[in-house]
């Protein structure tokens, strides 16, 4: 079918072609790769150029040679290059760049040195910080107006003695509803076996308590809430109690009345209070102060009361100059605890009743009396209670288990983190002078001996305020911390990130690289073994092919002449294209 023989050669031709594409696709990947390390060599050669280094030097020390260069991942990896290029930090590029031994050692010298200072600055900073977060800051301001604070009034009496003998009360069951406030013991003797004598009664009082309360139809908080006396019967101005908050304390029933505002300084710009004293209504007790007077507390506007007493006797006209200073404090433990506040009313007093008695209360199902915030508002404690129960609960015989206690309670009631103080300095003299008899009747005179009259002012229409400012903020310490590092050695938080970035990146293709190199390897020498084999095979198939088919060439004699295969091919390739 073939009689002009051209299928053998062309057959040769197309083994030829496969074999030329592949080789083309090896130099393609060798051309890749030689491009690679040209660019590397081009970066290291731009890098000594650009750090100032002589043409001489470059030629001498960079492998301009791209064959000289390996396909290694080490030798093609760029990180050191950029962090040199582009980090900011001082030395760095003296470091790696200088042209000695020698000179190298100083710089690495100089940047250890600059570290060192840089890691000391920030250690004194981050101490500072540490410890001395907050402040103290003094300054006093002025104002155009300043509130009077609210004054706290509690008379030096219990019970209404007309209420008493109205309901047929007897002097042992009087005192036996006295013994209900709880007291301090009074250093009179006479008085104190008084007392004893009552409460080696009081199971048989508390019994004649019941048939009273029966009687009235009553319960015993009721009782001795009517028993006290009211604002209306100690100020003779009746606007005076209209906004008056009532308190029960160990003294009785108190009065809370607020003040008003200043708006100018000096003796008579103030709040003035005139107290009388409806003596012929108090009823002596045995636990009670025998004082002739009352307590005057002042508190914040709207805020709890705090340990604040004077005592201001009866028949005097008392002035009470006042300087105000305001705390704004930080609740920063473990350095200053406070409390913070939400409502605005938190008084440490009230706190520490309530965190000491809340047990006792609990335990025996009743509050006493004198409670400001009672568990039990309606079931107070009788004085049988307080001293078979309530005491008992209150003071354990263990003296450790009380002191655990109390500090337990002082521990949980900290001071307000805002509040005001009020230092005054109480003047007074007594009224009415001898010389006044000549003007007033001798009912009234002998009347004014029982009036109190108080005038509360700021000398100064200006207070102090003592407040907590952080020593430095955040903003602050992290621009000392950039300042000592940038003064030192000369970097940045973007420094920081690229030495972090890089060094990792380095390290990354320092040990992944020798990895991926040795896989590489092993994959090349596979693949080279394959290709021979792949050539090997495709060769015998070629020279077997060859020998079956191509016919042997006649010359003009008729003599058969063998035609070299490869001369032929290469003729054919020529001048008949390819099927």
């Amino acid at each position: 079918m073939y009689m002009n023989g051209n299928f053998p050669e062309t057959t040769v031709v197309r083994s030829h072609s496969l074999t030329q594409s592949q080789s083309l696709s090896d130099s393609a990947e060798s051309a890749i790769r030689r491009l690679k390390k040209e660019n590397h060599c081009l970066k290291k050669t731009l890098s000594r150029r650009w750090s100032g280094r002589s043409r001489a030097s470059t030629r001498s020390h960079d492998p301009t040679d791209a064959s000289s260069l390996s396909d290694s991942s080490d030798d093609n990896d760029d990180s050191l290059y950029l962090l040199r290029e582009t980090s900011t930090l001082h030395g760095l590029r003296d470091v790696m760049l200088s042209s000695s031994g020698r000179l190298r050692m100083v710089w690495v010298l100089i940047v250890i040195l600059a570290l060192f200072m840089t890691f000391q600055g920030c250690y004194q900073i981050m101490d500072e910080y540490s410890m001395r977060r907050i402040v103290v800051s003094y300054f006093i301001q002025e104002a155009q107006s300043i509130w009077v604070p609210d004054v706290v009034v509690c008379p030096y009496n219990r019970l209404n003695r007309s209420f008493i003998e109205a309901n047929n009360v007897s002097f042992e069951l009087a005192q036996f509803l006295e013994l209900s406030f709880p007291s301090m013991d009074l250093p009179f003797e006479n008085i104190q076996q008084q007392q004893e004598e009552i409460i080696s009664k009081i199971d048989t009082l508390d019994f004649q308590i019941e048939i009273l309360l029966e009687q009235n139809n009553m319960t015993y908080a009721q009782f001795l809430r009517k028993a006290s006396l009211n604002c209306e019967a100690f100020f003779e101005d009746s606007r005076r109690c209209a906004n008056t908050t009532e308190i029960m304390t160990s003294a009785g029933k108190c009065f809370r009345m607020a003040g008003i505002k200043q708006e100018i300084a000096g003796f008579g710009n103030g709040d003035r209070y005139v107290i009388d004293l409806p003596e012929e209504y108090y009823n002596p007790g045995i636990n009670q102060m025998i004082n002739s007077g009352v307590i005057i507390k002042l508190a914040e506007r709207g805020q709890g009361i705090d340990n604040d007493l004077t005592f201001l006797p009866a028949g005097v006209h008392a002035i009470m100059p006042l300087l105000g200073t305001q705390f704004e404090f930080m609740n920063d433990p473990p350095r200053y605890e406070c409390e913070e506040d939400p409502h605005g009313n938190y008084s440490r007093v009230h706190c520490f009743e309530d965190c000491l008695t809340l047990d006792a209360q609990q335990t025996c199902q009743c509050s006493p009396a004198a409670a400001q915030n009672p568990a039990y508002p309606d079931k107070l404690c009788t004085a049988t209670q307080l001293y078979h129960c309530f005491f008992t609960k209150l003071f354990p015989e263990d003296s450790n288990l009380s002191k655990a206690i109390v500090d337990a309670c002082k521990k949980e009631c900290k001071a307000p983190c805002h509040a005001w103080n009020y230092n005054k300095q109480v003047s007074y003299s007594s009224i009415p002078s001898e010389a006044s008899k000549k003007l007033l009747p001798r009912e009234e005179w002998e009347k004014m001996k029982r009036k109190i009259i108080l005038d509360i002012y700021y000398s100064e229409l200006d207070y102090t305020i003592i407040k907590h400012v952080i020593a430095m903020p955040l903003s602050s310490l992290i621009a000392q911390i950039g300042g000592q590092f940038s003064l030192f050695a000369g970097g940045s938080l973007i420094s920081l990130c690229q030495i972090v970035i890089y060094s990792v990146r380095y390290v990354m293709h320092k040990f992944c690289g020798l990895k991926s190199q040795r896989r590489r390897c092993r994959e090349t020498r596979e693949a080279h073994e394959a290709r021979q084999r792949r050539d090997m095979r495709r060769r015998r198939r070629n020279s077997t092919s060859h020998s079956r088919s191509t016919p042997k060439p006649h010359n003009g004699n008729g003599n058969g002449k063998v035609v070299n295969v490869e001369m032929v091919t290469t003729h054919t390739s020529e001048t008949t294209p390819p099927i």
